[in-house]
């Protein structure tokens, strides 16, 4: 009975939207040209390159290769296994919703379990570095000293929850070193990876118009003003609602505040991009939220403490 409701309601809220496209049909065309705008010059540059590489990289034994460099650190600072490192260093490079795809990796070769993953998961939450700077500290807030500190109070603020989360389930136990045992030449590796990393793309940009068109939604529905709408756009989807931030009549203090945290916090269109990439493995959402929740809220307070006593 309960799932009986649960699907009329469902199907109400669907209703409800199907008949918001058609009544704003032209916000909606724009909503999703924007989308693909973003997918195509934002994502797909960024994404692309990197995804094909770390998966030759795989067929290499780069992951022995950089646990060995600075697995180290990894095990004394995090209390992880060395081969994680692999993950961690990615990560900071290409930023979300990268950082699972590499997790899916380690997954697949049975290199960490779903405990290890979902707590690695928590601290390699790390914004694309060129986003950060460029699209968010020149585009965005016409202030590229800006960009520069929110990255880095970003990226600190995962070494931060690293550090106290690192006694959360530790395991060194039957660390094996990886070999890869794929036989396959060049052309067949990177054909399979440019096949693998086309299908997670598609997914991406599928995940990122479908936020966008709720968001457009919610903005023309909404009975509240529009810095309130701007918020919930951001908590939804982050890219939206870091561009009508940045343009909204409010002081650049509160305007790198609210970047940062939905930044940090990631939106729910990440969120899912995540969980769908790594939608093989049960890993548990709740501890994910927490540490996007937390991350959001240290890293705005200190972007808001020290813009404050600087500006």
């Amino acid at each position: 009975m309960k799932k009986k409701y649960i699907n009329l309601i469902s199907c109400c809220f669907i209703f409800f939207f199907l008949f918001e496209i058609f009544i704003h049909s032209n916000n909606i065309v724009k909503s999703i040209y924007k989308s693909s705008t973003i997918w195509f010059y934002n994502i797909v540059p960024t994404i692309f390159p990197i995804y094909i590489i770390v998966d030759l990289l795989l067929n290499y034994n780069a992951i022995n290769y950089l646990s060995q460099l600075f697995g180290k650190f990894m095990e004394r600072f995090f209390k992880m296994k060395k081969e994680t490192s692999f993950v961690f260093l990615l990560s900071i490079i290409s930023g979300f919703p990268s950082n699972s795809k590499y997790l899916k990796s380690l997954l697949d070769k049975k290199i960490i379990n779903q405990k290890e993953a979902i707590k690695l998961l928590t601290f390699t939450h790390f914004g694309n570095p060129l986003f950060i700077i460029e699209s968010i500290g020149v585009i965005f807030l016409h202030n590229k000293t800006i960009g520069i500190l929110i990255l880095t109070v970003h990226y600190l603020t995962n070494f931060i929850i690293g550090f106290f989360n690192r006694n959360y389930y530790v395991n060194f136990e039957n660390e094996n070193k990886y070999q890869s045992k794929e036989k396959n030449s060049f052309i067949n590796c990177l054909t399979n990876s440019i096949f693998n990393t086309l299908k997670i793309l598609f997914l991406l940009y599928g995940i990122i118009t479908f936020f966008m068109i709720i968001t457009t939604i919610l903005k023309e529905v909404l009975p509240f003003s529009n810095n309130f709408t701007n918020i919930i756009c951001g908590l939804l989807e982050m890219t939206q609602g870091i561009y009508y931030i940045s343009y909204s009549k409010i002081p650049l203090l509160l305007k790198a505040t609210f970047i940062t945290f939905f930044l940090s916090f990631g939106g729910f269109s990440i969120h899912l991009q995540v969980f769908s990439i790594l939608k093989d493995y049960k890993l548990q959402y709740s501890n994910y939220l927490l540490a996007r929740v937390i991350h959001g809220i240290i890293a705005s307070s200190l972007v808001f403490l020290i813009l404050y006593f600087k500006l």
